[in-house]
């Protein structure tokens, strides 16, 4: 299938390997110090991703060979090989899996990019990209292609994204954080478009939006099967994420309050599709 990718602004998505690269060397050693210490608002996103984990890596549903994809500096990784699977990291940052290796995290670390990976056909059981992976990919249903190709039939493919359509996307429009253009598109046609995040340096770094229609559509075309779907911060997100990643005090204390609904609004129609983060679990249908 032939997808056409909007890209809001000038289009420099030619060069997102090299700007999402720098960016994350540059994260790497403070990425979990700031994401897992400093922010409630991430440290209930991999509570919720761990979660899931769990569910799947306790030695019942999946195999051995597990891809790490997007691994950055190897929590996920970590995790795997304490359950005795056999992991290959694999991460567009060269610091990243530095630190993964010599924190002996990592143990097959390999530098490359996910829309072309340098794997035989049907090698792994299971890939966990975990940390908006495909949201940081343009062409981003070439890397969905590209971890069907390498599973095996019935393997699971394990991620977080988010997701355009919801209350936090909205105050980022009005903001100017994305494009009001891209929003209204994705709330009524159920498209999503490549907008432009944060900046590093003169450089701004290409991220690409999904709604929930596009995504469920990429997945089934590459001969996935969804077998759950869980919304977070749900309810959490009537909070602007720029106050709630970051904050202390009130924000912290009402954020908290609502995590307890989102736990549960996040596995039901149709609170989990106003979710700002998509959890997937998904499964290679065997033809």
């Amino acid at each position: 299938m032939n997808w056409e990718v909007e890209v809001e602004g000038d289009d420099q998505s030619s060069s997102y390997e090299s700007v999402i690269g720098t960016v994350y060397d540059e994260l790497a050693p403070v990425y979990e110090r700031i994401f897992l210490r400093f922010s409630q608002y991430y440290r209930h996103l991999y509570n919720e991703l761990y979660e899931i984990f769990g569910n799947y890596f306790d030695g019942i549903k999946i195999h051995s060979k597990v891809l790490d994809l997007g691994s950055g500096t190897g929590i996920w990784t970590m995790l795997l090989r304490k359950r005795g699977y056999h992991v290959v990291s694999l991460d567009i940052s060269r610091v990243s899996l530095t630190k993964c290796v010599r924190s002996r995290r990592c143990s097959d670390p390999v530098q490359g990019d996910a829309v072309r990976l340098p794997f035989r056909a049907g090698f792994f059981d299971a890939v966990v990209a975990y940390g908006s992976v495909f949201n940081h990919i343009v062409k981003s249903e070439e890397a969905f292609r590209e971890v069907s190709r390498v599973l095996s039939n019935g393997g699971y493919l394990l991620f977080d994204v988010d997701n355009l359509v919801c209350p936090d996307m909205a105050y980022e429009a009005l903001l100017g954080g994305i494009s009001i253009k891209g929003f209204l598109k994705g709330l009524i046609k159920g498209r999503g478009h490549v907008g432009y995040w944060y900046g590093n340096g003169n450089e701004a770094i290409p991220f690409r939006f999904f709604t929930i229609r596009e995504l469920l559509d990429i997945l089934s075309s590459y001969g996935f099967e969804v077998v759950s779907l869980r919304g977070i911060h749900v309810l959490s997100n009537i909070i602007p994420s720029r106050m709630h990643q970051w904050s202390s005090g009130r924000i912290t204390k009402a954020a908290s309050l609502l995590y307890s609904f989102d736990r549960v609004l996040g596995r039901y129609m149709p609170f989990k599709y106003v979710a700002t983060t998509f959890l997937i679990v998904s499964r290679k249908l065997g033809f």
